[in-house]
């Protein structure tokens, strides 16, 4: 294979516990492959989640190790690379100082990336192993991301994310939890039950219900430390519950030297086996599951799995995308959305979006986007039938999305709000603008909730956009809902949006 066939990408973890490097070599023909791993301890969460911001004397470390990261990435030439903090540095006060300083002193630009996105980067890297990841989420999965800041818990059923909710169970923050309690293992083992119990138990009753999980898919280092002592040589493994009990029950009263003699390694880990264990473990009993794999993958992975499919080098199996709009809906489940009035605003929204794309200076990512807020634009009467744009605004601002960003997810949000184009342009965002226009039109087609509009044609000629209505009964309320948009619609697109009604006898 020639060189120049295969692009050098370079991935950074700047995570709660650790910095990790990865160096990847990634082509069409060959995949990605990891060529080199790099990691330092450093407990950036133990700063943040005692005392709400990052140490002068932390900020100086991670700053040497990411010089020393920069001249690594030197060395192999990589083509790009991509530096991702997580919860650590998300929940920092002094993250914008430290971020500066990371820039100035090593030479790295670091982006922060809100919870969802970073567990949709790691889904991405189990979809990288392989057909293994979408054989097991067609039927009864849970995802269990274990990090070190918090857990994501993730149900996928028939091949889409069914429910998603991020709980603050990462290892770090519970051993920071337990460290005081004085040196009895025993009473440490059963706050942290306690503790685990508490959040699982309210999950399986809002969001499991009747489902049936088979399958627990595992994330999380401390947990493959522990299952490399079965099998040293294998990073992609399989293990039902009663292997899992089994050496469950050969660690679980063993003290942290213990730990580091049996498993073979540091102390800084061996601190952190006991409570992802005991995660998984309860997560075995609460939700009756046989079995686990762990696909051995790491952030840094999904980070160059991200790059290769966004880049178009590389395209894995799964339709993430898809999963984006499950989890949207799932949403809008829980709020009990008007399904048939939602589902006709959406296919009306995507038919404009794509009818004017080539005029409108959108990307298909702003087409994502309007799809998800035409998905939730009312879930808010199920709390305030009055104020139902102000309550879905605060619905959509405060749950997650899997797979967006917190950006994006408050863009949404916006579109969901917007009373009078006034209050858009006093935004000024013409990103949103232009969305909200698309949303507002797409809303008043259905403007009676009868889902009047079935047989049409949308065509645009120059910058004209006409929509031929063929249906024999009567659209007042929708011409009168059309009408009251449209203005603002050309001001915003420079297009003109008519509406003709065509009786056929």
């Amino acid at each position: 294979m020639e060189k120049g066939d295969i692009r050098y990408f370079a991935a950074i973890d700047v995570g709660s516990f650790e910095l990790e490097l990865g160096i990847y070599e990634i082509s069409a023909k060959t995949g990605i492959k990891r060529v080199d791993y790099i990691k330092h301890t450093i407990a950036l969460g133990s700063d943040t989640y005692k005392y709400g911001k990052i140490s002068y004397e932390m900020i100086d470390e991670l700053c040497d190790v990411l010089s020393d990261f920069k001249k690594i990435m030197k060395s192999y030439r990589v083509d790009d690379y991509k530096a991702y903090a997580t919860s650590a540095m998300r929940e920092a006060s002094n993250n914008m100082q430290v971020l500066d300083q990371i820039k100035v002193r090593a030479g790295i630009d670091i982006t922060v990336i809100s919870n969802s996105e970073q567990r949709f980067i790691n889904y991405m890297s189990i979809d990288a192993k392989g057909e293994l990841f979408e054989k097991y989420i067609r039927s009864g999965t849970a995802v269990a991301d274990v990090g070190f800041g918090s857990m994501q818990l993730t149900l996928y059923d028939n091949g889409a994310i069914q429910s998603t909710q991020n709980l603050s169970l990462g290892v770090l923050r519970l051993r920071e939890m337990v460290e005081e309690i004085d040196n009895i293992t025993e009473k440490k083992h059963n706050v942290l039950t306690e503790l685990i119990d508490n959040d699982l138990n309210t999950f399986k009753k809002i969001y499991l219900k009747d489902k049936k999980v088979k399958t627990i898919i595992g994330v999380g280092e401390p947990l493959m430390y522990m299952f490399k002592y079965m099998n040293r040589d294998v990073d992609d493994m399989i293990v039902n519950y009663e292997e899992f009990i089994s050496l469950f029950d050969k660690i679980r009263d063993k003290s942290v030297e213990e730990i580091e003699t049996i498993l073979g390694v540091g102390k800084n880990y061996a601190k952190m086996i006991i409570p992802s264990v005991l995660i998984f473990q309860r997560i075995f009993d609460l939700f009756n599951a046989k079995e686990i794999w762990l696909p051995g993958t790491l952030f840094i992975d999904g980070i160059a799995a991200e790059y290769a499919k966004k880049s178009n080098i590389v395209n894995t199996g799964h339709d993430f995308r898809a999963d984006i709009i499950a989890s949207s809906k799932s949403l809008a489940k829980r709020y009990r959305g008007n399904s048939k009035h939602t589902t006709v605003v959406e296919k009306n929204a995507l038919m404009i979006f794509d009818a004017i794309k080539s005029l409108s200076g959108l990307s298909e990512r702003d087409r994502l986007l309007v799809q998800i807020a035409a998905i939730l634009h009312n879930i808010g009467k199920f709390i305030n039938m009055k104020n139902s744009d102000v309550a879905t605004y605060n619905i959509i601002s405060s749950s997650e999305i899997i797979g967006i960003s917190h950006d994006e997810r408050m863009l949404v949000a916006e579109m969901s709000n917007i009373d009078t184009e006034e209050s858009i342009y006093n935004k000024r965002d013409i990103r949103l603008a232009k969305l909200s226009a698309i949303l507002q039109m797409s809303n008043a087609l259905d403007r009676s909730h009868k889902q009047k509009i079935k047989d049409y044609s949308l065509k645009l000629d120059d910058n004209k956009l006409i929509l031929e209505i063929r249906y024999m009964g009567d659209l007042s309320l929708e011409m009168l809902s059309f009408n009251s948009h449209r203005d603002f619609f050309r001001e915003i697109f420079g297009i003109e949006f008519v509406l003709k009604q065509i009786r056929t006898f």
